[in-house]
């Protein structure tokens, strides 16, 4: 069974890891009301804690965008490095924001495409774009993956994210047969 970390605010928290992916052992890190700086500055702690995962997501910058800091891509880049320093073998996973209807798109598009350079520069880092399958997913009547807040996902949006990511696991780790 794959061991994943799962670091993160309220999106990572409040997910249902086992009935959403019951073939992954999720070490579940998230913390609601989080900030990414927030997430940087526990990073030693939670390295610490978990010293030997296989794999580790990073999902963070929802409140960051919410608060319309838009800056936090930044810190993503010395977080990514200090993972990578740490786990030097370890697949990273860095989420994209999702496209929730409380914030702007052009904002969300924004700050992923700077995530997405991120990855790119990490090195045995995966950049998750979750824009499409929530897009591909959402029924015209109003936004089925997400909660009335319009921020928090909903069972059918923790469905999606959760095939996502064991569709990533799979990509990373295809001697397991599973993810």
């Amino acid at each position: 069974m794959i061991e994943l970390l799962m670091l993160g605010d309220s999106l990572v928290e409040w997910g249902n890891w086992s009935r959403h992916l019951p073939h992954v052992a999720v070490i579940n890190r998230g913390i609601a009301g989080e900030m990414t700086e927030e997430l940087s500055a526990r990073l030693v702690d939670e390295i610490e804690d978990c010293p030997n995962p296989d794999a580790v997501l990073v999902q963070s910058g929802t409140n960051n965008l919410l608060m319309g800091y838009l800056f936090f891509p930044a810190i993503f880049t010395t977080m990514m490095q200090r993972l990578r320093a740490s786990y030097p073998q370890t697949p990273l996973i860095l989420c994209s924001l999702m496209p929730m209807p409380a914030a702007p798109i052009r904002e969300i598009e924004q700050v992923n495409r700077q995530l997405a350079e991120v990855a790119e520069a990490t090195g045995n880092c995966v950049f998750l774009d979750l824009v499409g399958p929530f897009a591909e997913h959402r029924l015209p009547i109003g936004h089925p993956g997400f909660l009335a807040d319009q921020v928090h996902l909903s069972g059918k949006g923790y469905q999606i994210w959760a095939e996502e990511i064991d569709r990533c696991l799979r990509r990373l780790f295809p001697e397991t047969g599973r993810g």
